[in-house]
């Protein structure tokens, strides 16, 4: 059975897009290669990220993730086993939402900051499935490019 993790952290400084491009590529290609699918959402120097695959590949892939110099403060909000990734179209989609669009995904406006909104993620798991329909939704209608 499919594992899946999603996980927020705050990048150590403003990525700027050839960095996120540099990112999403080596992503695509590790990701396709361990059999992992997922998507990774940044706004306001915050990575939202869905990993989704083999529960050791997610953990292991996790462990460098959390190694990395490039972003801290990694916390895992949701975790689960799923009947079939959500995301397996895509070896890493990538988006740039608001937080106007991130607080009404996840269900939450109450939150002012994407700290808070973190929190409340975190404190609230059972808005995680609808928060990732939402992000599939606007994937499916903005996204073209899945980096497969």
């Amino acid at each position: 059975m499919p594992f899946q993790i999603v996980y927020a952290s705050r990048a150590n400084q403003p990525m700027a897009a050839e960095t996120l491009e540099k990112i999403l590529v080596d992503a695509r290609k590790g990701n396709a290669e361990r059999g992992i699918t997922g998507a990774l959402l940044y706004t306001e120097q915050v990575f939202f990220q869905i990993l989704e695959g083999d529960e050791k590949q997610v953990r292991q892939l996790m462990q460098s993730i959390n190694d990395d110099s490039r972003h801290s403060a990694v916390k895992v909000i949701y975790e689960t086993e799923v009947e079939s990734p959500a995301f397996a179209s895509w070896s890493m989609a990538y988006h740039t939402p608001s937080l106007e669009e991130l607080k009404k995904w996840t269900g939450l406006p109450g939150s002012v900051t994407i700290e808070e909104l973190i929190d409340k993620i975190h404190q609230h798991p059972q808005n995680v499935p609808q928060f990732l329909i939402n992000i599939l939704e606007t994937l499916g209608e903005d996204y073209t490019d899945k980096g497969d």
